[in-house]
């Protein structure tokens, strides 16, 4: 194992997140998994503004949007247009 990859935790199956498209994970904090176009996504499942978990949210166009009050959030630098 080289430095790279002991900064790493295995926390699923990606055949498994493939074939879901998301999971919940929980290697000490809950994780949202999801699944688009080829490339996993993590993200805390805690929405930051009010806790509603992430993982019940939907994702268009590479934008995971909360259900609680739509704050937005872009999967692929975890950005937020909206907090």
């Amino acid at each position: 194992m080289n430095d790279d990859e002991s900064a790493f935790v295995r926390v699923a199956d990606r055949s498994t997140l493939v074939a879901d498209g998301q999971m919940v994970v929980n290697p000490g904090r809950a994780i949202a998994l999801f699944h688009r176009d080829g490339t996993a996504y993590a993200v805390d499942n805690r929405c930051p503004h009010m806790g509603f978990p992430l993982s019940q949210g939907t994702i268009d166009d590479g934008i995971l949007t909360c259900h609680w009050h739509h704050a937005r959030f872009e999967l692929a630098e975890g950005d937020t247009f909206d907090i």
